[in-house]
């Protein structure tokens, strides 16, 4: 039966307005988006695709928000502390921290662009669509680079690297960029043999469990979604040696070992942290007179701020996941999605340093948000 109109449950035709709208491609919004993929070109020393989002965020600001939209106070909480904390982090330890807070604020400005309605949806998809297929044309064709020899490269730079970009941004493009099921299909086909050809363990467990979240796992309620994304995510983290070294991957055992070490020497610069962390841009270490980036997320952003600042992150994560389930439970595949690439982000923050403080991550924070604006399908059919 239809819904009874009244002056209490009337739909809110700005809302409804505003989805129409957003089903036009915005071609700033595409451009940007585009250029997202293309990790390791530079300008002037600086990222472009950092700037690119940069000037995504400075575009919102010149724009209404949709329907009138704010974001929720636990976001912005969530944000403003976490922003504090670095800060006071950095000057605390005496640290070089312009540069790392001043990512952090593109990706909060992302977060609230994306989150507020500022970005068309679709068209920030079809954009990380167009851009994640451009490099994984680019790098079989041999332009980009080619630092792994074997494992898929190019201008994502490396392979680990690239297959979080895939698995967590490709994932918001396939189920983003259009309603129609052949056009989905025919962008996830490249995607995956962009996964799979970066030959990541992580990579391809991440992708696995978001197309398990789409076709199963959305359709739990909001505790047991919540729970089984848990769960994927201890699953990767305790998977055993003898089955991480299985087939293909049986020449990694070199790398693990490094990786142990690594991991090894990120505890002992906690064991030594301060409550607020040791500084941003610290989560780096020594082994063997040679530098590396942290190779646990989880770990490199208490490195960064402590244990609050993880917190703090995780509580945004989890916020985005929640607030989309009443819509993914109801059949709307793209909340279903923006859940996926939420999923993807914390499996590869198991193994790769720059992912929970990374763009995808806030990306995937921001869709999921944005969606949320959205009446959920069976609103729809009741207007």
């Amino acid at each position: 039966m239809g819904r009874i109109d009244t002056p209490w449950n009337l739909p809110d035709r700005t809302v409804l307005r505003a989805d129409l709208a957003d089903r036009e491609i915005r071609a700033t919004d595409f451009l940007l988006m585009a250029v997202l993929p293309f990790r390791t070109v530079e300008v002037a020393g600086l990222p472009v695709n950092e700037l690119a989002m940069a000037a995504l965020v400075g575009l919102s600001l010149f724009r209404p928000a949709r329907g009138g939209a704010r974001l929720h106070e636990v976001v912005v909480l969530a944000l403003g502390a976490l922003l504090a904390l670095l800060l006071y982090s950095g000057q605390a330890n005496d640290v070089d921290w312009a540069r790392r807070v001043g990512h952090v604020v593109v990706l909060a400005g992302l977060v609230w662009a994306l989150g507020t309605g500022r970005v068309s949806l679709r068209s920030a998809g079809a954009g990380l669509g167009a851009g994640l297929v451009a490099v994984i044309a680019l790098a079989l064709a041999g332009i980009g680079g080619d630092t792994y020899p074997g494992r898929l490269t190019g201008f994502l730079g490396d392979p680990n690297a690239g297959a979080f970009f895939i698995a967590v941004l490709g994932v918001l493009a396939v189920v983003f960029a259009d309603d129609r099921w052949k056009v989905r299909v025919a962008l996830a086909v490249p995607l995956l043999a962009g996964l799979v050809l970066c030959f990541s363990r992580t990579g391809l467990l991440a992708g696995a469990f978001a197309i398990f979240w789409l076709f199963a796992g959305r359709r739990l309620g909001a505790a047991g979604g919540a729970a089984v994304a848990a769960a994927l995510v201890w699953l990767v983290d305790n998977i055993p040696e003898d089955l991480v070294l299985y087939g293909p991957f049986s020449d990694r055992s070199g790398s693990d070992s490094l990786r142990e070490r690594i991991i090894a020497q990120e505890r002992v610069e906690l064991a030594d942290a301060p409550w607020y962390g040791n500084g941003p841009g610290t989560a780096r270490v020594e082994v063997r007179d040679l530098e590396f980036f942290f190779h646990n997320s989880y770990l490199a952003v208490r490195q960064e701020g402590g244990w609050i600042a993880l917190l703090l992150v995780l509580g945004l994560v989890a916020f985005a996941f929640l607030v989309v389930s009443r819509h993914s439970r109801a059949g709307d595949l793209a909340a279903a999605g923006a859940q996926a690439a939420l999923i993807g982000a914390a499996v590869m923050a198991i193994t790769l340093g720059e992912v929970l403080l990374d763009t995808p991550t806030a990306i995937a924070v921001g869709f999921a948000l944005g969606q949320s604006l959205r009446p959920p399908p069976e609103a729809v059919a009741d207007a």
